[in-house]
């Protein structure tokens, strides 16, 4: 097979032809051109029109042949369409502005979903900005062409890219588990980003979000998506207990400071795990402790009185249940429930929306942690920007550019 045939079998083209390819040192030229007599689509609405003119030469880089650089050469042309007027024609190996072919775009991609970009540009012998290049243009096919039609069900959460506070939101199909939207910031604008983007029609078919009790979060969504059930995380609820309970077993450690120093010490454990989980020797210290009447077993005993919470199947019993914890727990006196029990009083209704739509973000939780190998795969991103665009490209499942050939 010549080499010519072998470029146009691999680029899949129908109304081109390849004219010749020279050879040197640096790789190979391929130079193509139009089979003249023959319409050409529009780039816009895809209608085959005829030839208007011809534009300068453009080159793209193309997938290496055996390690040897390939190189495509061709004059655009404009065509007249009925509908859009003057336009260039659909280029069928071509990206948009990029300089690189669609199947080059495609190799890229794929393997910068498994590997780090600059072993990417080792392997096949470009520039690490190229492989980014490519990248880019995938995600910009894959956010055109994705189906969001049935994401119902988003969880919102956010993970730290950098020390000093420093986050990006992430907003995520629960069904189908694949980011939808990355933003840098925690801020109440930056999911404001996001529903402005969504669009007040998809917005409308959101039937539940699950998200942690941040304010910023919640304004936004009671602001865009009234009609959805707000969900708050029961891990995140948990956790917040499990702070409450730690900083009784800290307060009540400083108190017993002078009179029996050692009474508490490396007990944080043995009130924070379940039961089950506690190893022998932790239940033989445990068994002791339960008998010194501490307020730290007090805060342990609401902490397994409220796993049980969400052993209820009806809602209105699990409100009678929680009206109870939030009666002990305000009337415990002890200053760190307190603050729990109202802060359960005051997010009562979306911790009650878990009875109705069971969502909770342990999908988001592993999605994240696929996000933070992302990061250390490549051993970090100098820009928030290229970060966004390597989450959306490993972990939101979109489409990549159809090509003839697979080339992998």
């Amino acid at each position: 097979m010549l080499v010519e045939k072998l470029v146009q079998e691999t680029l899949g083209i129908k109304d081109h032809r390849v004219v010749r390819v020279e050879g040197n040192g640096c790789g190979l030229r391929v130079y193509l051109e139009r089979i003249r007599g023959r319409r050409l689509p529009c780039s816009r609405c895809g209608k085959r029109s005829p030839v208007r003119d011809r534009r300068g030469e453009r080159r793209w880089l193309h997938v290496p042949f055996w390690g040897i650089p390939v190189t495509l050469h061709y004059h655009p042309t404009r065509v007249i369409c009925s509908k859009c007027g003057l336009q260039q024609e659909n280029i069928p190996w071509s990206a948009g502005k990029s300089r690189l072919s669609l199947p080059l775009i495609t190799v890229l991609a794929a393997w910068s979903r498994l590997l780090a970009w600059k072993t990417v540009a080792e392997m096949v012998g470009l520039a690490w900005g190229t492989v980014r290049s490519a990248v880019e243009s995938a995600v910009q096919y894959g956010l055109e062409h994705r189906d969001t039609s049935e994401v119902f069900y988003l969880g919102i959460d956010e993970i730290s890219v950098k020390k000093g506070h420093r986050y990006v939101t992430q907003v995520y199909d629960l069904a189908q588990k694949r980011l939808l939207w990355s933003g840098e910031g925690r801020k109440e604008e930056t999911l404001d980003r996001f529903f402005t983007e969504w669009g007040p029609e998809r917005c409308g078919r959101i039937r539940g979000i699950c998200c942690d009790m941040w304010k910023p979060y919640m304004k936004q969504i009671q602001a865009h998506c009234p009609a959805a059930v707000m969900v708050f995380d029961k891990f995140h609820i948990v956790k917040h207990l499990l702070q409450a309970v730690d900083e009784v077993r800290k307060q009540e450690a400083f108190e017993l400071r002078k009179k029996d120093p050692d009474v508490l010490k490396g007990t944080k454990y043995i009130w924070l795990k379940n039961p089950w989980n506690l190893t022998p020797r932790q239940k033989e210290r445990f068994g002791y402790l339960v008998r010194l009447n501490l307020k730290v077993n007090k805060a342990y005993l609401f902490k397994e009185a409220f796993r049980e919470l969400w052993d209820y199947k009806s809602v209105w019993q699990a409100e009678e249940y929680l009206n109870k914890l939030i009666w002990w727990a305000t009337h415990s006196r002890i200053q760190p429930l307190v603050r729990f029990g109202k802060l359960l009083r005051n997010h009562r209704e979306g911790i009650l929306a878990w009875f109705k739509i069971p969502l909770n973000n342990g999908a988001t939780e592993a999605i994240n942690n696929n996000a933070k190998q992302v990061s250390h795969r490549c051993h970090g991103f100098r820009t928030t920007t290229t970060y966004i665009s390597n989450l959306y490209h490993c972990i939101g499942k979109m489409p990549l550019p159809q090509t003839t050939h697979p080339f992998l």
